[in-house]
């Protein structure tokens, strides 16, 4: 037997306290009755659910008066099993589709990094103790006969620590699980006790507990309820979960971290005031002068203690223990139910599926035995025409001959003709597609949801098609979805209680790469705790949809959509397209097709992935050396053209001195210059 955790408020009868084990056994006892009459005729109805199902015997699905009959008769009574393909739709679905945890923070208390942590924590509980398997043979059990579980334990990390971690285990008997009656939520999170019954040979329990006396259940025969704990040298232990109504004290830190401190000692009070006071010093030395006086917190309030014992219905085999949890950790996954007269009806999908295949497989039954008769149709002969051949006759049903000898008879002219053979059971064939697609009605799945080929063309129509078929079924992947969120909240509860001192877990990404962090570790400089998984609050959701490598080839399949119609993109995502193909050396090669692309600047640098821009090329020595090259050539050219100009100027002024040293002699100059002065208004002198 193993261990688990608890479950909420909900008051199904008024509390009563055990005071010693005599107390605890007739309470329990009670209970268990209560559950077992309560669930007796869907039990009844799950166990016949189950049986057709697998029809792991022949004629498993025959009435049995009916199969009887035709036995003794040697008529055919044969199986042809539709019910799994329906059963594996649900569960593929499932497998495809699975409902993913994720946390949430609440309040201002909490941290969006932490809830991060809280993530990748549950990712990797789920991925270590195979929670898919628990997930899947509940959710098989809910499509066969209406209800499924799994359960919460807890483990030490390994042999040689005390650290332990959470698991999530599957419970492969669906009728083992006993909740409160009084529970009304499909979680049954409100339900006060829970009863998980296993089966034990006498050798097996005196082995497991041989302390265990037997001869309890030796005088106990008389009573009523010792056949529900001892029959056929079968014993019937349970681990027996209750809620204990109690007062708790809890307490919070300055830091913000409210934890249960009932029953504290005086040492554990002390150690936690002096825990608190440290952590005021380290913030007023760090500058928070808020922190001055705060100090523990502490209130009352009603509250409940989850239990569990271990009984056999006349001895209390393990006394209660409490356990860290708020919730029962016995989580139910519910298929369809039905309130009739305070009862319910829960059933999954075989429940209704059965006549029609029952009427199938008479049908083709039947069809089987009318066309085995065929080659046996009788020879019309006269007597004539056989004489002296009445062997081979008798043997042509039988054995493989190549001719039949006959006497040729006025008579009955031409040679012996056999009686017409039976026609193509036509009508039984239309019942038996009938009864097939009965199947599809009542299950609300389709030939396309099963990859059966249909009239539909389009990709449309048969997208639409296989969402009708999904739709007919969602009922089961929502019902899945709300119990691994309750899932997700116990193990939100149970995280901070487990994993409560410093140590280095392992989280998981989305695409389940991992990554070790450090959780409850003391900052020495701050005094603040690092990733405290004990302070804020934090709820949970479920997302339902494709798992992460899905929908990454689902992505890569869409690129080369894009890229076929449109090459010229392809220069645009290589990098993400190569990201998304499941490729040995994928990383290496998405590195080096993002340096090219950085490069040539089509890409911005990711500073976390430690890209940065490449540096400016060098310039080129040939073109270094040409342009030198003109560069000479240039000045040369305007050197030369410089010396020209500077030439044609002295040749002006030459020019100019030449017409002066004229004027000059001519005194025409002379006379220009008195001219201009009486313009101006000057006398010249002389």
């Amino acid at each position: 037997m193993t261990a688990e955790y608890a479950t909420d408020t909900a008051v199904s009868e008024p509390p009563k306290e055990p005071k010693n084990d005599e107390d605890l056994l007739v309470l329990a006892r009670e209970r268990h009755e209560r559950s077992w009459q309560y669930e007796d005729n869907n039990h009844e109805q799950m166990v016949d659910d189950m049986e057709f199902a697998g029809a792991d015997r022949i004629g498993g699905q025959w009435d049995e008066r009916v199969r009887q009959e035709r036995e003794q008769d040697n008529r055919p009574v044969l199986t042809f099993n539709h019910i799994p393909k329906y059963i594996r739709q649900v569960t593929g679905d499932i497998r495809l589709n699975k409902p993913a945890i994720k946390v949430r923070p609440v309040d201002s208390g909490s941290d969006p990094e932490v809830a991060k942590i809280y993530t990748g924590l549950i990712r990797n509980i789920e991925q270590r103790s195979f929670a898919t398997t628990a997930y899947i043979t509940a959710a098989e059990n809910t499509a066969k006969c209406g209800q499924g579980h799994w359960r919460i334990t807890t483990e030490y990390a390994s042999d040689d620590v005390f650290d332990q971690d959470l698991w999530v285990r599957r419970i492969r008997n669906p009728l083992s699980v006993f909740f409160d009656p009084d529970a009304q939520e499909v979680t049954r999170e409100d339900a006060r006790w829970c009863f998980v019954l296993e089966e034990y040979s006498e050798e097996e329990f005196k082995a497991t507990w041989p302390k265990a006396r037997m001869e309890n259940f030796e005088g106990e025969h008389n009573r009523e309820w010792s056949t529900r704990w001892y029959k056929n040298k079968t014993i019937t232990v349970a681990e027996y979960w209750f809620k204990r109504d109690v007062k708790k004290q809890l307490t919070k830190y300055p830091d913000g971290r409210v934890v249960d401190s009932t029953g504290w000692t005086a040492e554990e009070k002390a150690a936690a005031e002096e825990e608190a006071g440290q952590w005021a010093e380290a913030q007023l030395q760090a500058g928070n002068s808020r922190a001055l006086g705060m100090g523990l917190m502490t209130r009352e309030v009603d509250g409940h203690d989850v239990m569990r014992a271990v009984i056999n219905g006349a001895e209390v085999l393990e006394q209660p223990r409490k356990w860290p949890g708020k919730y029962i950790p016995i989580i139910p996954m519910i298929g369809e139910e039905t309130y009739i007269n305070d009862r319910v009806i829960r059933h999954g999908i075989v429940r209704h599926m059965k006549d029609a295949q029952r009427v199938y497989n008479y049908d083709r039954s039947a069809m089987v035995e009318l066309i085995s008769l065929q080659p046996k149709a009788p020879y019309i002969v006269t007597p004539a025409q056989i004489a002296g051949f009445e062997d081979l006759y008798e043997r042509a049903n039988t054995d493989n001959m190549p001719y039949l000898l006959y006497n040729p008879d006025d008579k009955n002219p031409g040679p012996p003709k056999r009686e017409r053979t039976p026609e193509f059971p036509v009508a039984l064939a239309q019942s038996a597609q009938i009864a097939l697609e009965d199947m599809n009605g009542v299950t609300g799945i389709y030939p396309a949801a099963l990859g059966q080929q249909s009239n539909e063309t389009s990709g449309k129509a048969i997208i639409a098609r296989e969402r009708q078929g999904d739709v007919g079924t969602f009922v089961y992947m929502d019902n899945l979805s709300q119990s691994i969120g309750y899932t997700g909240r116990q193990l939100v509860d149970l995280i901070p209680k487990i994993y409560d001192g410093e140590r280095i877990i392992r989280v998981l990404g989305e695409d389940d790469t991992e990554e070790l962090m450090q959780v409850n570790a003391l900052d020495p400089e701050t005094g603040a705790i690092i990733n405290d998984l004990g302070t804020g609050k934090y709820d949970v959701i479920v997302n339902s949809g494709p798992s992460f490598s899905t929908k990454r080839q689902e992505s890569a399949d869409t690129m080369i959509e894009l890229m076929k119609s449109n090459p010229e993109i392809a220069n645009q995502i290589s990098d993400l397209f190569i990201k998304n193909l499941d490729l040995p050396e994928g990383d290496e090669m998405v590195k080096r097709i993002r340096k090219t692309m950085i490069a040539q600047g089509l890409i911005e640098p990711d500073p976390e992935q430690g890209e940065e821009m490449p540096p400016e090329p060098g310039p080129d020595p040939d073109m270094i050396e040409a342009e030198a090259k003109v560069m000479e050539t240039e000045a040369k050219a305007e050197k030369t053209l410089a010396e020209a100009e500077g030439q044609q100027i002295q040749n002006e002024q030459a020019m100019v001195n030449m017409q002066m040293e004229r004027l000059m002699r001519s005194g025409a100059l002379e006379l220009a210059v008195q001219q201009i002065l009486i313009h101006r208004g000057i006398v010249p002198n002389g």
